[in-house]
């Protein structure tokens, strides 16, 4: 495995993509109807330690980021294939369209979890994933 071929810049800007999206779309565009899926009052939220969970939450999409740098070029890449900003969305959004949609929501259907609550997050993924994708790609 070939770690040099990683631009280490990007992997830590995909991850603050990744972060900043999180805050938009659980945010503004999703968050009372994510927060009405997963059961959570206002009060339950409020108590929560948001330092923690954002904290833990950034290390966490930087490991994805970081994996998906490796899978994308620390194995070497095909010089009659070269990584575009398309080929980058397109494994994105296919990771999150094929492992991240059905495992979430496999495992949201025995926490008998709403269908809504299934696509907010596994919306969220794909669209992330492309996001992180798009730049790993672009910027490589």
């Amino acid at each position: 495995m070939d770690l040099s071929a990683i631009n280490w810049l990007a992997v830590v800007v995909a991850a603050v993509a990744f972060f900043a999206l999180g805050a938009i779309w659980y945010g503004p565009i999703f968050g009372k109807a994510w927060q009405k899926g997963v059961g959570l009052s206002e009060e339950e939220l409020k108590n929560a330690n948001m330092g923690k969970t954002f904290g833990i939450s950034f290390v966490l999409a930087l490991i994805i980021s970081v994996g998906m740098a490796i899978f994308f070029f620390g194995f070497g890449t095909d010089p009659n294939n070269p990584m575009t900003v398309s080929t980058g969305a397109m494994y994105g959004a296919m990771t999150g369209v094929f492992f991240l949609l059905p495992t979430i929501c496999m495992n949201y259907l025995f926490a008998q979890k709403s269908a809504a609550l299934m696509f907010i997050d596994s919306g969220y993924h794909i669209v992330a994933y492309t996001i992180v994708g798009v730049i790993l790609a672009a910027w490589q």
